[in-house]
């Protein structure tokens, strides 16, 4: 097997994760506008980033996207972004926790191989969450998938990381905790190592698509497993 030459990782789950949930601060963001929750975290996460094309910050995306759900909801557009704005005053970026043994993976990954971040998210919301783990300076470049270029499972963020790093695929492994990560590093050529959590099965739900390792830790890459 092909020597690994360089690591990507996840952001989000995989190196950490906010200290209050997107559910939480809906429902929130609904009780201060005053009116009945008319959609849930994970319908708002199924379709945000069919908005990033047309939008340029995340607040922005949040807006379009809220709004579009209150119009099919049965309520007026104004309400969907009045419920946006609420959520966005309440979410800061830095609020994060590093997800058990984050920190020291990266360190000893850092001294062994260059690293680089491939992260579905807009640059204004995942630097803050890096600068506030103190992990900024670990990583080579940040490729933001879905705004630098398609979003993740597409190979394209992925192959950026690639360029930007170097390295061949064959001789990088890319890390992190959902689908998308382990897809589309399965399609850019690349060693995928996925982080299981608790409650999931399945890395992909795809027959035949399978991450090359499995963590049930970010601890386990202090001696990765591929060495």
């Amino acid at each position: 097997m092909t020597a690994v030459e360089a690591v990507t990782l996840d952001i989000d789950r995989t190196l950490c994760e906010y200290r209050r949930s997107t559910a939480e601060l809906l429902a929130e963001a609904f009780a201060e506008v005053g009116v009945d929750p008319f959609f849930t975290a994970d319908e708002y996460r199924d379709r945000m980033f069919r908005y990033v094309p047309r939008t340029e910050t995340k607040a922005e995306l949040r807006e379009a996207c809220f709004a579009d759900l209150a119009e099919e909801r049965g309520h007026d557009r104004a309400v969907g972004r009045r419920v946006a704005a609420a959520h966005t005053n309440r979410r800061d970026h830095r609020a994060v926790d590093p997800v058990p043994g984050a920190r020291e993976a990266v360190t000893a990954l850092a001294e062994r191989y260059p690293l680089a971040v491939v992260t579905n998210g807009a640059p204004e919301i995942q630097a803050p969450k890096l600068d506030a783990l103190g992990l900024t300076d670990r990583f080579e470049t940040v490729v933001h998938a879905g705004y630098d270029t398609l979003a993740k499972p597409d190979p394209a963020p992925f192959l950026d990381a690639l360029d930007a790093l170097g390295s061949a695929a064959p001789a990088t492994v890319h890390v992190g905790d959902g689908r998308d990560d382990v897809l589309g590093a399965d399609a850019a050529g690349m060693r995928a190592a996925w982080l299981r959590h608790p409650d999931e099965r399945d890395a992909t739900g795809r027959p035949g698509t399978r991450p090359h390792f499995e963590l049930g830790s970010m601890r386990e890459l202090v001696d990765p497993p591929w060495e």
